[in-house]
């Protein structure tokens, strides 16, 4: 349950709201849609983050949100280093005069938190996407990481994850003060007037297997290689795509690095045209090692196409067993391979797996209804977001 807060008595409309993020990729790209309907329904918004270009600066100014980069990187002499991170993100909360804060970003979350509370802003979500906490020395935080948690979560009045495996592990974790229960919310859900049902191609002897994804280990990439490898001994004429951008994690992937799997798997880009590469495949694979909300795999649910993905958090929600796709063991290749295999055995199962994930992203991932639902915990009037 969210924390009651006897001081949030401002109307609806004109809030200002602060969103927060680890990089501005993110802000000027996933959470477009929501900055969006909030600048529209009325309201003030304030980006921040650590790094942020000016590219990305320049979409959010234009779409007519504020910004401002994160000094999250404390001086060398201080003996505080949180507390001076705290206190310079604090003066910009305080300037702005945000009173309703979204802190999301890691590394970036827990200094936006507390700073929230002490700019004297009156709903503060904080929003935790990954489990357990890792401590992140190039931004700035130092000692223990679960405690700068368990104070961000203390300052909160909500907290908001991506998923039903993060929202439990947060809750047997000790690390929420006991009025707060974590709400799950689908990220920023899918757009279904955007990304309509593509009809699949003929299904023959000519499968064909996608994924799109950052090129990263913990992106089950090199598992997606080598299971394509296997089912390609029992099934030749079968197709294996792969494309995604670069990725900024620690585990990040090199095309030299899937080169060897070439003969097999075809690269077909950084995944710019994801719509266009969804309708040219027959069945959809995302083979993560977990994460918070897999955008790639969302957008191929709302597209009507049956889902190979893994048993693990994040991923394991998008798949009714056997009914609009198959579950496979993570970072497990021969696991992933026979749930491919499956599809290869019996192809006459794809399209009403196809129809049943195109429902599953109306039942659940409607960005209309997840975004009516983010407004709710905003404090905010919902009618604009279902109306639209």
């Amino acid at each position: 349950m969210p924390k009651q807060n006897a001081t949030d008595t401002r109307p609806d409309r004109g809030k200002r709201i602060a969103l927060s993020a680890a990089h501005g990729h993110s802000l000027a790209g996933t959470y477009m849609p929501l900055i969006n309907r909030l600048l529209e329904s009325g309201h003030r918004v304030l980006c921040l983050a650590p790094q942020i270009s000016e590219g990305e600066t320049l979409s959010l100014t234009h779409a007519g949100a504020d910004v401002r980069q994160l000094n999250l990187v404390a001086d060398r002499w201080t003996l505080m280093p949180e507390r001076q991170v705290v206190q310079r993100t604090t003066s910009i909360l305080s300037e702005w005069k945000a009173d309703t804060v979204l802190a999301r970003g890691s590394g970036v979350m827990p200094a936006v938190s507390l700073a929230a509370k002490k700019a004297g802003a009156a709903r503060i979500i904080a929003v935790q996407e990954q489990l357990p906490p890792e401590s992140d020395e190039e931004n700035g935080s130092e000692g223990d990481p679960e405690d700068s948690l368990i104070r961000a979560f203390d300052a909160a009045t909500d907290v908001l994850c991506y998923n039903y495996d993060h929202a439990a592990q947060l809750e047997i974790s000790g690390l929420l003060p006991e009025d707060l229960t974590p709400v799950v919310l689908p990220g920023l859900g899918v757009d279904l007037d955007q990304l309509q049902v593509a009809p699949l191609p003929p299904i023959g002897d000519e499968l064909c297997f996608l994924m799109i994804a950052e090129l990263a280990l913990s992106r089950g990439v090199l598992d997606f290689c080598k299971a394509a490898e296997i089912v390609k001994e029992h099934a030749p004429q079968t197709k294996f795509q792969l494309a995604g951008p670069a990725s900024r994690s620690h585990d990040a992937l090199s095309l030299a690095d899937v080169e060897p799997y070439g003969e097999t798997v075809s690269y077909v880009g950084d995944g710019a045209d994801t719509p266009s590469l969804i309708a040219q495949c027959h069945v959809f694979v995302y083979p993560s090692h977990g994460e918070a909300s897999p955008g790639p795999a969302l957008q191929a649910l709302a597209m009507g196409r049956a889902i190979v993905t893994t048993d693990a958090p994040g991923c394991r929600e998008l798949v009714d067993e056997r009914v609009n796709g198959v579950l496979c063991a993570p970072g497990d290749p021969a696991s992933l391979a026979a749930s491919m295999q499956r599809s290869v055995k019996w192809p006459d199962l794809i399209p009403a797996m196809a129809r049943a994930s195109h429902q599953k992203a109306e039942r659940r991932y409607d960005r209309r209804l997840v975004l009516a639902a983010l407004f709710d915990l905003l404090g905010l009037q919902r009618a604009a977001i279902t109306e639209a």
